[in-house]
């Protein structure tokens, strides 16, 4: 009798395992993977062709289109944010189940206004998915599927945050002062700088300075410096500029490399048109708006790079032979 207590409570035991199994395979959580279609060596970014991301009224939509990203139909997504977040769901590992009551939902961020991702195909639906609020456990954040009540504790999504700046390409170029070897200005009467690899300093390319015609090395490193830390405001698309672009500057990158900015102003808006050797044709759509202080160094025409003896002269005070009083000191009293 004891044996065969013993061994129905055996059969119990196996057959809530099997039940458990079977119930959980078909929500993804098989070896605790939170997300079954990433679950493979080569799911990663470039099998998607749309990543979704929604909480309340704010929408990000990134659709692939040929090998580029674009955000809402419009500008380039970042593909650094698109990596960190694939990587991450593709990563998180289920912890333990919690509460299935949709009346708790709203205390775990877990509704279906609040953080939703969905990954597609194709037209293909691969995963749908809310991220709520963080766990107690360091790590650890509530999850749950959009169609399944059921939700659990997961690791590896804790840094997870959606807004416009995680989800727009505003970063162009960030290109060190020290890669630029030459800076060629064209709409302002010519003049074409380059760098000495030996001393550092810039010089005219052409070999025809006046004897009163200095380079401002200042200046210059000023305007080298631009494509470090360029990021733009708007991306607009394209639209008929009929004015004469105002500058238009070539920045020679090592590897022969060319970064052009072409600033223009129109119905008292300044706008800059941007290209890349690097990366051709990816901007020829857009035009854009860059921040105030960036745009001041763009906008440095020939006189701004060059100074004059003269000038030079004005800033120096001359130094009065020795045994002279200066002017400004007083000479004590007798």
């Amino acid at each position: 009798m004891a044996a065969s207590k013993t061994l129905l409570g055996l059969l119990i035991v196996v057959a809530g395992l099997v039940y458990y199994l079977y119930h959980n395979e078909g929500n993804g959580t098989e070896n605790n993977v939170f997300i079954q279609s990433l679950n493979t060596s080569e799911s990663d970014l470039s099998h998607l062709t749309r990543v979704l991301v929604s909480q309340g009224e704010k929408q990000f939509d990134m659709r692939k289109v040929e090998e580029s990203w674009y955000l809402n139909g419009g500008f380039y997504a970042r593909m650094d944010s698109l990596f960190k977040w694939v990587q991450a769901l593709k990563a998180a590992r289920l912890i333990e189940s919690k509460t299935a009551n949709p009346a708790n939902f709203s205390d775990l961020s877990l509704t279906e206004d609040d953080l939703r991702v969905r990954l597609f195909q194709n037209n293909q639906l691969l995963s749908d998915v809310i991220l709520g609020q963080n766990g107690a456990m360091v790590g650890t954040r509530f999850v749950r599927y959009f169609d399944n009540n059921q939700s659990w504790l997961a690791s590896g999504l804790v840094d997870l945050q959606s807004s416009e700046d995680v989800w727009l390409l505003t970063l162009v170029f960030d290109i060190p002062e020290n890669q630029v070897q030459a800076i060629e200005l064209i709409a302002d009467d010519g003049l074409r700088l380059i760098k000495n690899a030996e001393t550092g300093q810039w010089q005219r390319a052409e070999n025809d300075l006046n004897n009163n015609e200095e380079l401002n090395q200042d200046n210059i490193q000023k305007l080298a410096a631009a494509l470090s830390g360029f990021r733009i405001e708007q991306a607009i698309k394209n639209k008929n500029l009929t004015e004469q672009p105002m500058q238009k500057l070539v920045f020679g990158l090592e590897q022969g490399r060319q970064v052009t900015i072409t600033v223009y102003q129109e119905a008292g808006n300044t706008f800059i048109k941007l290209s890349d050797t690097q990366q051709p044709g990816a901007y020829d759509d857009w035009q854009f708006t860059v921040p105030n202080y960036k745009l001041a160094t763009l906008q440095m025409n020939r006189a701004a790079l060059l100074k004059t003896q003269t000038d030079d002269a004005e800033s120096i005070t001359p130094t009065p032979p020795d045994g002279v009083v200066k002017s400004m000191e007083t000479k004590p009293a007798a």
